[in-house]
Formats: C-alpha cells, sequence, structure tokens
C-alpha cells in the first residue's frame, strides 16, 4: 500500500481542487472574522472566537463531498484503478489508500482554517475562552468527524463508476445529512412552554395571558430518537461543536463517528471486493 499512498499524495499535492477548497476555507473565514469584527467595533456586539475556531468541522462535509468525488471519481474515468489492479495491487489497498488521501485532506483543509482563525481571530477577540484540554478534545472530536465523513463519500466515490454520478450522489448525500441534522436541531429547541405575551413599557414587563404547553415539543421516546440522531450525525455534531458557550463535547460523539466510519468502510470493501472493474 506504501506505493498507492505515495502516488496518491504525490497526485494530492498537485490537485487543483484540493487547494482550491483550503483557498475557499480560509477566504470564507476571514471575511466572516473581518464581518464579525466590524460588528463589533460599530454596533459594539461581543463575539467569542470560540464559536469560530471550530466552525470548519460544521461545514466540512461539503469540502468532503466534492474533493472525494472529483479526486477519487477520476478513477474510473481514467482508468487509474483498472492499470492498479493490473500492477499487482489488492482491492482493499486500493479501497484503504483511497480513504487515507481523503481522511488526510479532510484534516489538512480543516486545520487550515483553525490556524488561520487564531491568527487573525486572537488580535481581533482575544484568547479562547475554553480551557487547553476542552479545546484539545473538540479538535480530537472535530477530526473524528473527518474520518466519518472520509469513510461515507469514499465508500461512495469507490463504489459507483460514473463520476457525474458520484459527484450528484455525494453533494446530495451531504446536504441531507446536513439539513437533517438543522431540522432535527430546531425540533429539539423548541421550548416546552410558551410563555404569555410579553410587552415592555416604560422599562418594565408586562405579561398578558397565560403560559400554554407547545404541542410542537418533543417528549418521551421521539425526544430520545431526536437526540440520539443529533449526537450520531456528523453534521449533527458539528452544529454543536460550532457553538461558542457548548460545554465539553460528549465523549460518545467519536465512538458515533468512529461506528460510521467502521461500517461503511468495511461494507465498502465487502462490496468494491466483488465489483466488476471490467
Amino acid at each position: 500500500m506504501s506505493k498507492l499512498l505515495s502516488a496518491g499524495f504525490a497526485r494530492l499535492w498537485k490537485n487543483t481542487v484540493f487547494w482550491m477548497e483550503i483557498i475557499i476555507m480560509l477566504l470564507f473565514f476571514a471575511a466572516l472574522l473581518l464581518s464579525n469584527y466590524k460588528d463589533m467595533q460599530n454596533c459594539g456586539i461581543s463575539y467569542c472566537l470560540d464559536g469560530f475556531f471550530i466552525g470548519s468541522f460544521m461545514i466540512i462535509g461539503f469540502f468532503t463531498a466534492t474533493f472525494a468525488s472529483m479526486f477519487l471519481g477520476t478513477e474510473y474515468s481514467d482508468g487509474t484503478i483498472r492499470n492498479k489492479l493490473v500492477m499487482g495491487h489488492g482491492r482493499i489497498s486500493i479501497y484503504l489508500s483511497g480513504l487515507i488521501i481523503c481522511f488526510v485532506s479532510t484534516v489538512i483543509v480543516c486545520l487550515s482554517s483553525i490556524v488561520l482563525i487564531l491568527a487573525m481571530g486572537i488580535p481581533m477577540f482575544g484568547f479562547l475562552t475554553r480551557p487547553l484540554t476542552d479545546t484539545l478534545a473538540v479538535i480530537c472530536v472535530g477530526i473524528f468527524i473527518d474520518a466519518a465523513y472520509s469513510a461515507v463519500f469514499t465508500m461512495i466515490a469507490m463504489l459507483v463508476t460514473s463520476k457525474p454520478v458520484t459527484v450528484m450522489a455525494c453533494i446530495f448525500t451531504c446536504l441531507a445529512v446536513y439539513f437533517g441534522s438543522m431540522s432535527i436541531s430546531m425540533k429539539l429547541e423548541e421550548p416546552e412552554i410558551w410563555p404569555g405575551y410579553v410587552s415592555v413599557e416604560d422599562g418594565s414587563e408586562f405579561v398578558y395571558g397565560q403560559s400554554y404547553p407547545n404541542p410542537n415539543y418533543l417528549r418521551g421516546t421521539k425526544r430520545a430518537v431526536y437526540e440520539f440522531l443529533y449526537d450520531f450525525l456528523p453534521a449533527g455534531q458539528g452544529f454543536q461543536l460550532a457553538r461558542a458557550n457548548a460545554p465539553t463535547p460528549d465523549a460518545l460523539f467519536p465512538l458515533y463517528s468512529l461506528i460510521i466510519t467502521v461500517t461503511t468502510t468495511a461494507g465498502g470493501i465487502l462490496v468494491f471486493r466483488k465489483k466488476d472493474l471490467k
């Protein structure tokens, strides 16, 4: 596998999509930091650097989906996989080398944004408020999220022979996970009780009407299922990590990501070994 990895990383350093993703990520967070710093100066709004620090893990799925579909998708269109088999490389080695390269590229994109955020953000917003141990824990959880995304999109890219279909499948899967997690978040944030109508007059609050239960509030087993999915899905974990006031991430987050990584990789390899590549 060492030869496959060596050739793969040689391609990676020359890959336009990889470098474009880094540039886009850096430009995005640079613009976000500058915009929020301007708001802080002009409107007196207070911002915490922690919210930006892990923001890349919330959106990295889109970058991983694009990279995996474009980088690994060419393996079929260019006949690279058949050439690797002819040269005597095993299918498992081919699959795992693609996964490793995809994972490393994803981590590099995330870490590059973290370096930029620290370099620009500390002079603007001050140091991180989280303890160092919590910060390292969050980064560790984020890397497991990278692995889960890489495993899912590598599986799609290695099993679908058509590059256009691979791109669409990866993007649609990412969108489904992202917006599904967003929908779950909105459901979980529904208040249990709707308060009465509040009016502020001359600095005093007046409450009119009685509070009443929110019919959309999730309860019992349904709420437990939604909470599990929110914690299990990589996008849901990313949303929770990116909150400036988020507590120390749940210790189960890495386990959930590991389950996704192992199951999709095992299933992908199982199908890939039997796939007709002629």
